[in-house]
């Protein structure tokens, strides 16, 4: 094949291929608004029991709770697998593969808010953080063996490091989960009506 030939056969790939890279740099993540409901005619101590008992249909537990200012946090849950059909910690599809291929654990604030004698203002926001881990290089395989141990030999200080690394897990933060938000709200909202 001449080289004309290949160019005008590979040109146009190359240049879709170049378009297509170039378009990833002009993305930018928006953030969500936040969508608070005005709930009127209610007490707070109705709204407060509806916001504890829809965390707990949605399968978390209550880390802290704060009358006073009107806040509940949620304890850490890690995201449901694929298989875990009873759980109700995901709300779509898309978090659901994501909690299945990573180790995602969210975290929802409830914040009441009085806005007048008998109004409140009731907002739901849903924290999303994925485990990172530091590596340890291994640049050969004697390196991976002494990594492992074995059985009555006492760990190499390249296994301890590798220990200690371990331990120095962080939670990044991945942004929020509007899906999981809304179904929260739809179900305090179903319970204040009720």
């Amino acid at each position: 094949m001449n080289k004309s030939a290949m160019i005008k056969k590979y040109l146009p790939l190359t240049l879709i291929a170049l378009f297509a890279v170039s378009l990833i740099g002009c993305s930018k993540t928006l953030e969500p608004q936040r969508d608070a409901v005005s709930v009127d005619n209610s007490s707070f101590e109705k709204i407060w029991d509806a916001c504890l008992a829809s965390l707990e249909d949605h399968s978390f537990e209550v880390d802290r709770r704060d009358r006073r200012f009107g806040l509940i946090v949620s304890e850490p849950v890690v995201g449901k697998q694929f298989f875990e059909f009873w759980r109700k910690d995901t709300a779509d599809s898309g978090d659901l593969l994501n909690s299945s291929l990573h180790t995602i654990r969210r975290v929802v604030t409830i914040r009441i808010a009085k806005q007048g004698p008998t109004e409140f203002q009731v907002d739901v926001e849903a924290q999303a953080q994925r485990i990172s881990v530091p590596g340890t290089q291994l640049n050969s395989t004697a390196e991976a063996f002494e990594l492992m141990g074995r059985q009555g030999v006492p760990a190499s200080p390249r296994r301890s490091d590798y220990l200690r690394r371990r331990s120095a897990t962080i939670w990044v933060d991945i942004g929020r989960e509007q899906a999981l938000e809304q179904a929260i709200m739809r179900d305090i909202a179903g319970r204040l009506e009720s």
